[in-house]
């Protein structure tokens, strides 16, 4: 995610979050994998639905708390989620509000189902599917 220096990042439309208890899932609908997320990674996300920079979110997450110690596991949030491409350039300009953490910091986690959903249905009039008898 080196690359990407500067430019604007947003959370794909077609990837979905769910809050729970201790943060969120996700249903990525063009690959149908699911993904868990601390709520530390969820408050991240959460920035990327608005549209922000790496650099941004760096720079929040050392204000929410974030050490020199949590560097590898934030590097590692930010590659997996531009890896698997849940976040994708954007040409629109950054949003930098401040954002704000419910829970004392730790450092963000996401975890990838080990296989994707084998059919989701999108739509209630998918004409794929049978007919209700």
């Amino acid at each position: 995610m080196s690359d990407v220096a500067g430019q604007t990042l947003v959370l794909r439309p077609d990837v979905v979050g769910t809050v729970i208890t201790d943060g969120a899932v996700l249903l990525d609908l063009e690959t149908n994998y699911f993904y868990e997320t601390n709520a530390t990674g969820w408050a991240i996300l959460q920035m990327f639905e608005a549209g922000t920079t790496r650099e941004h979110v760096l720079d929040q997450c050392r204000r929410w708390g974030a050490g020199a110690t949590d560097a590898d596991a934030l590097g590692k949030f930010l590659e997996t989620v531009g890896a698997d491409k849940l976040i994708v350039p954007s040409d629109w300009p950054p949003v930098t509000a401040e954002t704000s953490l419910e829970v004392t910091w730790v450092p963000p986690t996401i975890q990838k189902a080990p296989e994707a959903l084998q059919r989701i249905m999108k739509s209630a009039f998918d004409p794929t599917l049978p007919l209700a008898e």
